[in-house]
């Protein structure tokens, strides 16, 4: 009995150590993603000497702040701080994002909480297992964060090397090109990869609306909020309250209600000043890139020139700043491969003027079994599928969608009582979904493109990949 008991012990002991050797017995396979910016994004953190303005939320920081920019027009009135973007993941979770850049503080620091405007970012939300794709590198980061976190690290750590495993052993490396990929970014950690216009068939991300007048604000995310910013001023520190761009095409209800209502709310849970006024960004969609909170090149010189006016302004510099704004660029429409409409009029389409949204189906339609979504009709591409649209689709067993089609809205195929496959031709990029796109569909089986795959499995890293949930679902072909 002794024997076995010590036998246990050891055993626990040793635990930790096999792990770890199993991972170092894995080749490292994020190196190339975006997942892998965190490191040196952090480390320049850290090592950066002299007044530092540091900008903290989710990746609209990255692809909304040009930073040497900034430095510029800061420095032209006096002002000499070195940009520290420290902005990238939703995935992660902004109170992570606080948690890692806390000890990196110090006297004269000026912090820019710039954070995205929906109940996740604004909670105390950790991905655990993107963090630990993160930090495959640098695996000391765990030690900035609170002990909350590094209980959610190692509780998710088994998980995290049994998908990393499996991902070695199916062959298929996660991708990292275009702006998703650590290439992406310069050696200051400025992401440098060309945005020319608004790749969005509507211009603006119909499955997630930005909704002000519901938002809610997590009270655990707002202690640590403050206690950051009475941390900062310990040290010499001042913590400023910005917001992050918003899509006026994407926003819901009554937008002045909202945006009231969003001020009140962050000035009522927030002990930092408030900089600025979220209603100077809420800008035009030809101004975003590939989601509701992402700028183009342009758009982030715009973004860049309003907080550089709201920190002067907050420092007693009210003089304009001498800059010609860019012109809002043309719309970068992607070509998408699909069947158009033949005129067999299975579909009843809204005309948006750019494009059409899937709104319902006609009385043939509802007799179908299985349902092609044309990619375009009457020369426009078919680019959104409103939540009700299948709501009398109770005998159709399949369901194509082209990748014209971006994302899913919540609960879309609910009503679709014998839905059984559901097809996406997304070559480029993930369909987007929601955590609830796919409620009501426990016996779906999902076919991606074998090619397309990894982004489904690995999703993109700056925001949670909610595909993670139906891998089980997922086949190739």
């Amino acid at each position: 009995m002794k024997r076995k008991w010590l036998l246990t012990v050891l055993l626990l002991l040793l635990m930790p150590a096999l792990f770890f050797a199993v991972a170092f017995s894995l080749p490292v396979i994020y190196q190339d993603s975006y997942y892998a910016e965190l490191s040196p994004m952090t480390e320049r953190l850290y090592r950066t000497e002299g007044k530092r303005l540091i900008l903290i939320g989710g990746s609209n920081v990255a692809f909304g702040v040009d930073a040497p920019l900034l430095e510029t027009f800061l420095r032209g009135k006096g002002f000499d701080y070195t940009v520290c973007p420290y902005g990238l993941y939703a995935a992660v979770g902004s109170s992570a994002m606080l948690s890692l850049s806390q000890d990196a503080l110090r006297e004269g620091d000026v912090v820019v909480l710039a954070i995205e405007p929906t109940s996740d970012t604004l909670s105390s939300y950790f991905g655990a297992t993107a963090f630990l794709k993160c930090a495959e590198q640098q695996p000391d980061l765990i030690l900035h964060l609170n002990p909350r976190q590094r209980q959610r690290v190692i509780g998710n750590y088994l998980p995290y090397l049994q998908e990393k495993y499996s991902v070695v052993q199916s062959g298929q490396m996660p991708r990292a090109d275009g702006v998703y990929a650590k290439a992406a970014f310069d050696e200051n950690c400025n992401l440098i990869y060309p945005r020319p216009g608004n790749v969005m068939a509507l211009g603006y991300d119909t499955a997630v609306p930005i909704v002000l007048n519901e938002l809610t604000i997590e009270p655990a995310f707002a202690t640590q909020v403050n206690e950051y910013c009475a941390k900062a001023e310990k040290k010499g520190a001042a913590v400023y309250m910005s917001f992050s761009p918003m899509n006026r095409s994407a926003m819901a209800g009554d937008p002045e209600e909202g945006l009231a209502a969003f001020f009140a709310l962050c000035n009522e849970t927030f002990d930092c000043p408030m900089i600025g006024n979220p209603r100077d960004y809420v800008m035009d969609s030809g101004w975003f890139y590939d989601n509701n909170f992402h700028l183009n090149t342009a758009g982030a010189a715009v973004r860049t020139y309003c907080l550089a006016q709201e920190l002067l302004a907050q420092w007693g510099c009210y003089t304009p700043l001498e800059y010609e704004l860019p012109a809002i660029p043309a719309a970068q429409r992607q070509e998408t491969a699909g069947e158009t409409d033949a005129g067999d009029f299975l579909f009843l389409l809204s005309d948006s003027g750019q494009a059409y949204f899937l709104s319902g189906l006609t009385d043939q339609g509802k007799s179908q079994t299985t349902l092609r979504i044309p990619s375009a009709y009457q020369g426009k591409p078919v680019a959104a599928i409103q939540e009700n649209a299948f709501a009398e689709a109770s005998l159709v067993e399949e369901i194509h969608i082209p990748e014209s089609v971006a994302s899913l809205p919540d609960a879309v195929f609910s009503s679709c009582a014998s839905l059984r496959r559901l097809v996406l031709m997304h070559q480029n990029a993930p369909c987007a979904i929601t955590a609830h796109s796919l409620d009501g569909t426990d016996e779906l089986q999902i076919l991606v493109p074998s090619a397309a795959y990894s982004w489904y499995r690995d999703g993109y890293g700056c925001e949670e990949n909610h595909w993670h949930t139906y891998l089980a679902q997922i086949v190739t072909y």
